[in-house]
């Protein structure tokens, strides 16, 4: 990849990344964009020679909006493993209607709201822990920075950064292992069972587009036990071309 000569020129390399790990620190498309339009406007602030001359210029944002969304977000969850388990597990597993309902009978809605539901219910897992804990499991088990690498971007020591890494990881796998399909296939909790509950709770709604749906089933690649691994077989949100163009007009 060519480098940057020009702060527009990063910053439009660089939103679609930063908008999908906003997006896993946020659980929301409309807080994802909020947050890389805050992102632009406090670089331009800052100036471009501080970016451009970096070492790793991408990374350099990177940091900078991780710093601003742990700060942003403040110490508290905005969910709950409880909550969670109310809005989508406390009534019993419903059949989907496949000639009407919510779904008009639409194959292809069917398997869009699959995989979002899937999409969302694993980010939402994320959004139950602290901010502080939640960025570290996006840096790491999602982006693949290293414990190292992570902490110079928080700005925190690394010993700190791994009670981080090692919390984070626990509690995700502590909550979807008995429960997600997804992680083990005798699990009770499915996302065709759940689909039409998460509807009607507003759980979960149509998105924008579907650019970001792969063509594959939401269930096609098997039960993953690794966190990790779970969370990078996830299709990533992607930032419209539109979208692009109004944070950063093309000079």
């Amino acid at each position: 990849m060519a480098e940057a000569t020009t702060l527009n020129q990063l910053l439009r390399r660089e939103l679609p990344r930063l908008y999908g790990f906003a997006y896993s620190m946020c659980c929301s498309r409309e807080e994802a964009l909020t947050a890389v339009r805050h992102l632009v406007t406090e670089v331009r602030s800052q100036g471009e020679s501080r970016f451009l001359g970096a070492d790793k210029p991408g990374d350099a944002l990177l940091g900078l909006m991780a710093r601003s969304l742990e700060e942003s977000l403040g110490r508290k969850s905005e969910h709950s493993f409880e909550g969670l388990d109310e809005i989508l597990r406390s009534d019993i597993t419903r059949p989907i209607d496949l000639f009407g309902g919510p779904l008009g009978g639409d194959p292809v809605k069917l398997h869009t709201m699959l995989w979002e539901l899937k999409r969302t219910c694993l980010a939402a897992t994320l959004s139950c822990l602290p901010p502080g804990v939640r960025v570290s499991f996006v840096l790491t088990d999602l982006l693949g920075f290293g414990p190292v690498e992570a902490a110079e971007l928080l700005g925190i020591k690394e010993s700190a950064y791994r009670v981080r890494l090692t919390r984070a990881r626990k509690r995700v796998e502590d909550y979807l292992t008995p429960r997600c399909t997804h992680v083990d296939g005798q699990n009770p909790c499915t996302c065709t069972g759940r689909l039409l509950i998460a509807i009607e709770a507003n759980f979960i709604k149509l998105p924008a587009h579907t650019h970001d749906i792969p063509h594959e089933p939401h269930d096609g690649d098997g039960p993953r036990r690794d966190m990790g691994s779970l969370y990078r077989s996830l299709p990533v949100v992607q930032l419209l071309d539109a979208e692009l163009a109004a944070l950063v007009p093309e000079s």
